[in-house]
């Protein structure tokens, strides 16, 4: 034990040693230098604060790797193996490495004094204009692993009233001199509820020694405000035990054999809502497994009358409409569907849904579906029942809105989502009162109006279309943001998820309003169907570009999701192909507007196509273009041109310098673009 202390001390003399050398190296470069310093903010404390909160921001602060390689990279050489010799010597001499220990004390102190000057400027910005900044003395903690020294920083600043309000925040370190050592900044949310920007995860793991705060942190990092609780449940016609009760909740069983621990899923409510985010809990709104329609001796229950069946002339199926999940230990591995319009379902599922309620500290139920199948009738060869215009429905999307609706009556004041399988029906359930709209696409599904969702233009209008059906049902009368999940490289089975194809959905996905369902289960993003598959993960390139488009989407919601309409701007580019609606190989230029901004996305296909499913990952990044010439048309007068970008190294919106004019295609506001990678927002206001 005395051994294993004195390694320890040793490890922090040797920390503390490479601290005190880089500080003075620090000192001995000059007062015109100013050292190479990395600043991370690593997260803030929630994923959405209340108007007024205080909002906590953790952040580190490393000197830059290999700088000055003649000076600060040798010392931290010299350090390194006088550190090494030192552990021999203490190794064999306990005296002296109890007088290296008492060396490290000083030496820790030396390097306090030496940092005692340093402060934090705090700035946080809504969209261009900076809110409040303020100067904060720096304080936190030193932490050593080997050469990798890092200060680890805490600070806090209380957010304006202003509600449903995206913000900026951006951390500055400054030295004695006040001169700019490093920044970084982050998206903050003020938004007292989480439905006018909805930013969906999932979590999909419930085994015992799952470290739920972890994961929880590592979504909270995306600002991920509502969680799916995939296959959480026993079985989809009972998702939790009959017995299950608050003083006896025990593990279960799902479908496919795994144990589930209650106590874990009691865990990750708990963690999920001390970061203001809410926890939704999975199941099919109208299946049951295969002995909820037979008792065990294979005789027919009463839920087998309530079964819907291939109508006659529906050539996708006949007989019982069912499913094969796969192969199940308890027998349970086909999925039989009920009559959404049946009285007596709904009040068994409603029932289920209250008991998850009672005993689970869940939010709210998150419903879902395996899309169209065409015509279908009751058990008896009749009609699902009847719409409002008293008119038979036969097919399963027809009934959506009105089970919807009873569901949200039933559940007693909790949230309701709910996926449309391929938007089929997507109509229905944006004219219901589902609190949240969700949809998972596939390329071979198609639109009301019959055309494929196969490009990011279809997904687009989908979007667009939802807000403008949802608009009369939804609080502030400016429609729905639309959840998109759609699998992007379906057919990948190793390496590392492609980041063109992710974040060329992503742009034209936030572009448009909508928001995505892709991260969870800690760090991890979903690339097939059934989420704990997800098995193909993110690099740190990626990684770390999702983290500035969580940053991007929640720093300018307002300007992506709150009120814009797409409008028909002409848009020219000098010496570059544009397209109005993201065909392949051009600039896309998507114009919007709200009451005080033109709006004008720019999302770069140069070099790449307009499918957004990218299968085996494939899809060739965009060709990089800079110093562009743009012209944008309009006759309302525009005084300030501003662009902000997920791409860029700041994510601050940046003034651009403009002159207006007109020729033959009418008024314009032209400006210079430096560069585009993926995204860019350009937004003018008058």
């Amino acid at each position: 034990m005395e051994k294993k202390r004195r390694g320890l001390l040793l490890l922090a003399a040797g920390a503390v040693l490479i601290l005190t050398a880089a500080g003075l190296i620090w000192r001995e470069k000059g007062r015109d230098e100013v050292p190479e310093i990395n600043l991370r903010i690593e997260a803030t404390d929630k994923a959405r604060y209340a108007p007024g909160d205080t909002v906590l921001l953790r952040g580190r602060i490393r000197l830059a790797a290999g700088a000055e390689d003649g000076t600060q990279g040798g010392a931290e050489n010299r350090v390194q193996d006088n550190t090494e010799n030192r552990a021999q010597a203490g190794a064999e001499n306990r005296a002296q490495a109890d007088a290296q220990a008492d060396a490290a004390l000083r030496a820790e102190e030396a390097l306090q004094d030496a940092l005692a000057n340093c402060s934090l400027e705090i700035g946080v910005y809504h969209l261009e204009e900076q809110v409040f900044q303020e100067e904060t003395e720096l304080s936190g903690t030193w932490e050593a692993d080997g050469d990798d020294v890092t200060y680890n920083f805490e600070t806090s600043l209380e957010m304006p009233n202003q509600d449903y309000t995206g913000y900026l925040a951006e951390v500055c370190l400054l030295d004695s001199r006040k001169r700019e050592l490093a920044r970084d900044t982050i998206g903050v949310d003020v938004s007292s509820d989480w439905l006018k920007f909805p930013r969906y995860g999932y979590v999909c793991e419930y085994e015992s020694d799952v470290d739920t705060a972890e994961k929880i942190a590592q979504m909270n990092r995306y600002h991920i405000n509502a969680i799916e609780f995939y296959d959480w449940h026993a079985l989809h016609h009972e998702p939790l035990p009959a017995e299950a009760t608050r003083e006896n909740l025990t593990d279960w069983q799902d479908w496919s054999g795994r144990t589930i621990s209650g106590t874990t899923v009691e865990s990750y409510l708990e963690d999920a809502h001390e970061r203001n985010m809410v926890g939704m809990a999975y199941n099919m709104i109208y299946a049951g497994t295969d002995t909820f329609v037979k008792d065990a001796d294979g005789s027919p229950t009463e839920a087998a009358g309530w079964q819907i069946y291939f109508a006659p002339d529906n050539d996708r199926g006949e007989g019982a409409f069912t499913f094969h999940m796969g192969t199940s230990p308890t027998g349970n591995g086909n999925l039989y569907f009920m009559n959404l319009l049946n009285p007596d379902w709904q009040k068994y599922i409603f029932a289920q849904e209250n008991h998850i309620f009672d005993v689970l500290d869940f939010d709210g139920w998150h419903g879902d579906t395996v899309g169209e199948w065409g015509d279908m009738t009751d058990a008896e060869g009749n009609p699902l029942g009847y719409d409002e215009e008293g008119r038979p429905v036969y097919t399963v999307k027809d009934t959506y809105r009105s089970f919807l609706n009873a569901a949200k009556d039933a559940l007693g004041g909790r949230y309701l989502s709910f996926n449309p399988v391929g938007a089929q029906g997507i109509e229905q359930v944006n004219t219901s009162n589902a609190d949240v709209l969700y949809t998972e696409f596939w390329p071979w599904d198609a639109d009301r109006d019959g055309n494929l969702y196969e490009d990011y233009g279809s997904i687009v209008k989908e979007i667009e279309r939802t807000f403008d059906d949802s608009a009369p049902y939804s609080r502030d009368g400016e429609g729905k943001s639309l959840v998109v999940k759609a699998y992007i490289n379906y057919y990948k089975t190793n390496g590392h998820l492609n980041a063109p194809g992710v974040l060329l959905m992503d742009a034209a996905v936030y572009a448009a309003g909508g928001s995505r369902l892709e991260l969870g289960n800690g760090d991890h993003m979903l690339h097939v169907e059934y989420y704990p598959d997800d098995d193909i993960s993110m690099d740190e390139d990626l990684t770390r570009a999702m983290e500035r488009m969580a940053d991007f989407t929640v720093a300018y919601e307002n300007l992506l999701r709150d009120g814009q309409t797409t409008t028909e701007r002409k848009v020219d580019i000098e010496g570059q192909p544009v397209s109005a609606d993201g065909e392949s190989g051009t600039v896309w230029c998507y114009t919007r507007e709200d009451a005080e901004h033109e709006i004008l996305h720019l999302i770069n296909l140069l070099g790449t196509d307009s499918e957004w499913r990218d299968e085996r990952g494939k899809k060739a990044a965009p060709e990089p273009a800079a110093d562009l010439t743009v012209t944008y048309y309009t006759e309302k007068p525009v005084s300030q041109v501003y662009l902000a970008s997920p791409d860029r190294e700041s994510l601050r919106a940046e003034s651009l310098s403009f002159e207006t004019g007109s020729d033959e295609n009418g008024a314009y506001v032209r400006f210079k673009v430096p560069s585009l990678q993926y995204w860019d927002m350009i937004f003018m206001k008058e």
